[in-house]
């Protein structure tokens, strides 16, 4: 790889120095109680990049140097006085003695190498430590999915993925009194109330991960440094999908209540619409049930006036009920009035009889209606007629200008109307006096 490459690659997305070294701040709990047992001892920091876990050390109180293959990182190690050495990691661990190193670091290392490698540096760790030594080894987090799957491969000199309990098996298997799995910066808070959405299960685990095992000591060696160790640290993917399920399921739960009780509403409504069904129908056939009643009694009514109608007893008390009749029209018209009705009833038909005798002959019409037009007939058959005839209940005004309402006598002399002929005889009568008049 060109010089100057891979440290403006690391500067652009790795972070900058005082990023990192922050977040290795998280391990100084486990390097600390080292430096209080054995004071200023070595520690070495296998690919120390650009420097930041070597100036920690040093603050720690450990006489620390760096070992990297890459000339352009160790240049801004140099630069801060740092020291360090271009060497592989390997073989700057066979250059140790036994059990001199309290501290064997390699910072996103473990990708980069062979597994082979992998575990010859991780004997080679376990032989160069002193009693309580630790190994810190940090790598990319594949439990994180866009960093297994995306952000790994962005750093060309990644060779693949390491699992947490692959690489924390190594050390176990190869002889380290404990081994633990710490999680870092975790992007996604797991706090009572904090909602885990689909980004989170995806992105939210911690991105980095790192193994840090022990070498065996004594016991009060040991309890010397395990207040660091009995913690968890970090976020898992089964943290984080486990969270999300919860949510899942509360809501699912809450759609659930919401959805019983819409049923419950909706049954209780059906249920009040069918009973307003229900008394709707039996108002329905109570009133079908009153209407046949009302059909049967009207029924039963008619056959009875039928009967009543065509009874001899009907036909007996007639003249009763005509004498009845006669009283109360005596009593409204009076005895004069009476008898006037009396004889318009019955002049009319005689004189609608002469009408359609005049009317059946034309000829004998003719001959006298000259006569009668000079004598006046027509003048008081005319005014004879129009008295009594009922021309829709309508009488001449007594200046004989035309025909007035006579609504008393109209219900009587509707019966009588006079025929269509005896309405043109009328005319014709009263034209011909009209002539007679003008050539007089």
């Amino acid at each position: 790889m060109s010089d100057g490459f891979y440290r403006a690659f690391e500067d652009k997305h790795r972070g900058s120095l005082a990023l990192i070294k922050e977040r290795q701040r998280a391990y100084l709990p486990f390097i600390e109680p080292l430096s209080a047992l054995y004071g200023k001892v070595p520690a070495i920091d296998l690919g120390c990049g650009r420097g930041e876990w070597l100036e920690l050390l040093n603050e720690a109180g450990f006489d620390a140097r760096g070992v990297d293959l890459d000339d352009g990182m160790l240049a801004e190690c140099r630069a801060r006085g740092l020291n360090v050495k271009t060497q592989d990691a390997v073989a700057a661990l066979k250059e140790c003695a036994d059990s001199s190193q309290a501290v064997v670091s390699g910072f996103h290392l473990a990708e980069h190498i062979p597994f082979e490698v992998l575990q010859e540096l991780v004997r080679e760790a376990l032989r160069v430590l002193m009693p309580a030594g630790l190994l810190i080894l940090e790598t990319p987090n594949p439990e994180n999915i866009v960093v297994g799957t995306a952000n790994f491969y962005l750093d060309p000199t990644h060779r693949q993925p390491i699992p947490p309990l692959l690489l924390s098996f190594v050390p176990e298997y190869l002889g380290f009194e404990r081994v633990k799995t710490i999680r870092l910066q975790s992007p996604v808070s797991l706090d009572a109330g904090t909602r885990v959405s689909i980004h989170d299960v995806l992105g939210g685990v911690s991105p980095d991960y790192a193994v840090i095992a022990q070498k065996q000591a004594a016991a009060q060696v040991i309890r010397a440094v395990s207040a660091a160790f009995t913690p968890e640290y970090g976020v898992t993917l089964d943290m984080v999908a486990g969270r999300y399920d919860e949510q899942i399921n509360v809501r699912l739960h809450l759609a659930e209540e919401k959805v019983q009780q819409a049923e419950i509403r909706l049954g209780t409504r059906v249920e009040q619409v069918m009973d307003t069904a229900i008394q709707a129908l039996h108002k329905a056939e109570q009133a079908n049930h009153l209407a046949e009643h009302a059909a049967s009694r009207a029924h039963l009514a008619e056959v009875a006036l039928h009967a009543i109608y065509h009874s001899s007893s009907w036909r007996v008390t007639a003249p009763l009920r005509w004498a009845g009749t006669q009283r109360r029209l005596l009593r409204e018209r009076g005895v004069s009035g009476r008898l006037r009705d009396l004889a318009k009833k019955l002049a009319r038909p005689v004189l609608a009889r002469g009408i359609a005798y005049f009317d059946a002959r034309p000829e004998l019409r003719a001959r006298y209606s000259g006569v009668a037009g000079k004598q006046g007939l027509y003048d008081q058959l005319r005014a004879a007629f129009l008295r009594i005839s009922p021309d829709t209940g309508l009488t001449d005004q007594a200046d004989g200008s035309g025909p007035y309402e006579d609504s008393a006598y109209a219900p009587e002399l509707t019966a009588c109307a006079p025929t269509v002929h005896a309405q043109e005889i009328y005319k014709e009568l009263k034209a011909a006096i009209e002539h007679g008049k003008e050539h007089q």
